[in-house]
């Protein structure tokens, strides 16, 4: 019998994948380790997951919704809109540099996105908020969708050219200016782009 409740295995089964994940990759492990790792009966995750493609989206989800807190909690004190986006910026390169394995299940692992739909909501919860601290930027001319995509994909390409370390200056400190100096010269060009829905 597991020595874990049934309401908290699924916790503990995605902790240990998560440091499963941390040492060799989403791609290295089983189920059969996960359960080793946590103590459990090799049958155990199969109470919460189906396969292993099951928990790695579940890892996925719940990494989205630890950024998620990340991004509400550091936008808590902000001055202003445009200051309130700038730390948002700045926590989701922080969330990268501190959670690599984490941010790598996020967005390179190998599952189906489209057949979770935790997985969907968590992922538009994020941008969702980047859409709504823009809005609050007055005179900003370009649709909430389209803005905080465009938001997003600069501080992602930071966050992954960070990591991979193909920015001629990388160290933190460094990224966060990039940061600083993606969201200042976007919000610049949304106050003078006319209103669309489609991409640029």
């Amino acid at each position: 019998m597991d020595k874990y409740h049934h309401g908290n295995l699924k916790a503990v089964l995605l902790k240990a994948a998560f440091q499963l994940v941390g040492k060799i990759g989403a791609e290295g492990f089983t189920l059969r380790e996960v359960a080793r790792r946590a103590g459990v009966s090799h049958n155990a995750p199969y109470r919460h997951f189906k396969s292993k493609e099951d928990l790695i989206a579940s890892l996925a989800t719940e990494a989205f919704r630890q950024l998620h807190a990340v991004l509400r909690k550091s936008v808590k004190d902000g001055d202003g809109p445009t200051d309130r986006l700038r730390a948002a910026a700045r926590a989701y390169l922080h969330f990268a540099l501190e959670n690599r394995p984490r941010f790598n299940v996020m967005f390179h692992s190998a599952f189906d996105r489209d057949a979770y739909p935790e997985y969907i909501s968590a992922y538009s919860d994020s941008l969702a908020l980047l859409g709504e601290l823009i809005e609050a930027n007055q005179g900003v001319k370009m649709d909430t969708d389209t803005a905080g995509e465009l938001v997003w994909a600069s501080i992602h390409g930071i966050a992954e050219l960070g990591l991979a370390k193909r920015l001629r200056k990388g160290v933190r400190g460094e990224l966060e200016q990039l940061v600083d100096a993606a969201v200042a010269t976007l919000l610049g060009g949304m106050k003078e782009s006319v209103r669309t829905s489609s991409p640029l």
